[in-house]
């Protein structure tokens, strides 16, 4: 039976973003997903224009800034839960919720913080370390009544935090796992973990 012009796009998709995952964009080449696909290079043309187009296709900018936000949003509610600012329990619903989606999309948050040089995401990591910590930052300390030079180092102690954790989540995202349930239980037990120094 032949595949519809719409099934081998998604195909070719499908095989991309495992590609990108395994090798990063700049590694990864379409006569690699030819290959990969049993099609020839000018196949994969018919469907995309060029890699660019094929990879802002598979890991969209929409794509990226709702895996932004739930990453910066499992970052506050673990930060609330360790300084005590809601439940243990509100927290670690937060958690779970956020950490779902990343884990459900592990491949394209791998993609986007890890194996993105040569593209848009480049440096996206560190843009996200600088924002969490300002963020944190503004919703601890009243920053109008402290000095400069202060503020400073407890800028560069909450990068160190908030990369930490990116770095944590990152690292279980990357374990080559049967099941997305044993990948979701092995970054939820490296969270709790790292939980424990409270």
């Amino acid at each position: 039976m032949q595949l519809k012009k719409k099934d081998i796009q998604m195909k070719i998709q499908e095989t991309a973003l495992q590609l990108f995952y395994e090798k990063g964009y700049d590694k990864t080449k379409i006569s690699d997903i030819g290959k990969q696909m049993g099609m020839s290079v000018g196949n994969v043309y018919t469907y995309f224009e060029n890699k660019d187009d094929l990879f802002y296709t598979v890991v969209s900018q929409n794509t990226v800034v709702y895996f932004e936000e739930n990453l910066m949003a499992l970052l506050e509610a673990y930060n609330d839960y360790l300084i005590d600012a809601v439940s243990d329990d509100a927290a670690f619903e937060l958690i779970e919720k956020h950490l779902k989606i990343l884990v459900n999309n592990y491949r394209e948050i791998v993609i986007m913080l890890d194996k993105n040089e040569q593209t848009a995401y480049e440096g996206i990591k560190e843009k996200m370390i600088r924002e969490m910590a300002e963020d944190r930052l503004k919703k601890v300390f009243d920053i109008e009544t402290i000095e400069e030079p202060v503020i400073q180092d407890m800028l560069r102690f909450y990068k160190i935090i908030c990369r930490t954790f990116i770095d944590l989540i990152l690292n279980g995202l990357k374990e080559e796992m049967t099941t997305t349930e044993e990948r979701y239980d092995l970054c939820l037990g490296l969270i709790r973990y790292q939980a424990k120094e409270k």
